[in-house]
């Protein structure tokens, strides 16, 4: 009777301390098997690096310019400007406003047919009389209307623009801004100019005091033979000029600046020629060239 006892105990111990080791094998003991341990102590391999995220803007980017050199340039004027509505601080955002600027004057250049029946030439007429009227610019009637001279025809159909321009320097960004009705019309590199400062401040507003274009030290006008040729200033009522390189050379040398300008300088070598710049805000002769028509004494010119 004593040994059925002991027997019992022995079964019911038996599977009380068997079930116990049992299930301790089973949690605790298996998942950590000899290959398992030294699996462990293998360098794991690098985790796979995320995916190459492409830019959303790029495809946007391509249709736009896809448009622009298929010829679709009002169609391409509004894919730029949802362009830059979408990705304001895009990486190729200087290079799309360059590219906006290049079709905004070719439609400024190349109006609706039915736009051009701005002005009908009558008999007295010239370009200057015309551009006072229409308060315009002569030199810029004869461009849009792409007339050989100034000479005029009665009954001559030409395009005369309405514009409302201004002027803004952009010292973070590099940029001359042309403005037209306070949209942005096109922008301008500038090679040169006076440095902010440290401090922060806030804009400064000025106008265009006077527009000079001089050929061998004096004055042109619109007509004469050398107008062309001529170099062309703007004269700011403060803030400094916008001008052009000077026509002069400067050999191993950096350009001349005053000590509150920047520049752009070749580093090419020893024998790099570059233009001495003068202090102000300096853009290229083409540049120049092409701006100026478009503005007037009084144009607002904001300093930022």
């Amino acid at each position: 009777m004593r040994s059925s006892k002991i027997l019992i105990l022995f079964l019911v111990g038996f599977l009380v301390f068997g079930s116990v080791a049992f299930f301790g094998y089973i949690l605790f003991i298996k998942p950590y098997r000899n290959d398992t341990l030294i699996s462990f102590f293998k360098k794991k391999p690098a985790t796979p690096s995320m995916k190459h995220v492409t830019d959303p803007s790029i495809a946007s980017f391509d249709a736009a310019l896809g448009l622009q050199n298929s010829g679709k340039i009002l169609e391409a004027q509004a894919a730029w400007l949802t362009w830059l509505a979408n990705y304001p601080n895009a990486p190729r955002k200087k290079e799309a406003l360059t590219l906006l600027g290049k079709a905004n004057m070719d439609l400024l250049s190349s109006p609706p047919s039915e736009s051009k029946e701005n002005y009908t030439v009558i008999k007295g007429d010239s370009l200057d009389r015309i551009a006072r009227k229409q308060k315009s610019n002569p030199e810029l009637i004869q461009r849009l209307n792409n007339l050989p001279n100034i000479n005029l025809q009665i009954g001559e159909v030409l395009f005369v623009p309405e514009l409302s321009t201004e002027l803004q320097i952009d010292r973070d960004a590099g940029l001359l801004i042309l403005k037209n009705h306070g949209q942005f019309l096109k922008c301008y590199p500038l090679l040169s100019y006076p440095a902010k400062g440290t401090q922060k401040k806030s804009p400064q507003i000025t106008t265009i005091l006077d527009r000079i274009t001089t050929s061998e030290n004096k004055r042109t006008a619109f007509g004469d033979k050398k107008y062309a040729a001529s170099q062309r200033i703007i004269l700011l009522r403060f803030g400094g000029n916008i001008l052009t390189p000077p026509p002069t050379q400067v050999t191993n040398e950096r350009p001349a600046l005053d000590n509150n300008s920047t520049a752009k300088t070749p580093t090419s070598g020893p024998n790099t020629t570059s233009p001495a710049m003068p202090a102000g805000f300096v853009i290229s002769t083409d540049d120049m060239k092409e701006i100026f028509p478009f503005l007037s004494k009084d144009t607002s010119v904001r300093i930022d």
